[in-house]
């Protein structure tokens, strides 16, 4: 069990390096310099990056389980851009149910505070479970 932990973490943050040198798919593309100056494997937390930085935050994803990962911002929106998510599979290890990565690209934007609510919702809908990063930009 721990190697496949061990596993997973290094998965997720292969997958957030990979999602900084490439675009995403979706609405938004990245046309600035993509490279991450923090990756951010578990939530709840806060960050302080300065105007112009970039985050990479990823989150484990089981898509078997019918969850799904969204992100809604609060607080001073005009600080950071998210990017659209991006599902990882997991490597192939043949065990069935496990789990991915969803990994969003974070670009600080303006001096402010963010709150970026990630939202798990369950298959169906029904009751969301919701994990905080607060983002603090500086000058």
């Amino acid at each position: 069990m721990r190697k496949l932990m061990k596993a997973t973490v290094i998965a997720a943050a292969a997958a957030a390096l990979t999602l900084g040198v490439t675009a995403t798919s979706g609405a938004a593309t990245l046309t600035k310099n993509p490279d991450p100056t923090l990756v951010v494997l578990r939530v709840p937390t806060q960050v302080w990056i300065t105007d112009g930085e970039a985050i990479v935050l990823s989150q484990e994803t089981n898509k078997t389980t019918g969850y799904s990962w969204s992100i809604k911002v609060a607080g001073d929106k005009s600080a950071v851009k998210v990017y659209a998510g991006q599902y990882q599979a997991p490597a192939s290890t043949g065990m069935v149910g496990v789990a991915g990565t969803t990994t969003w690209y974070i670009k600080a934007l303006a001096p402010g505070q963010a709150v970026l609510n990630l939202i798990a919702t369950p298959p169906g809908g029904g009751s969301s479970t919701t994990k905080k990063l607060t983002v603090t930009v500086i000058n």
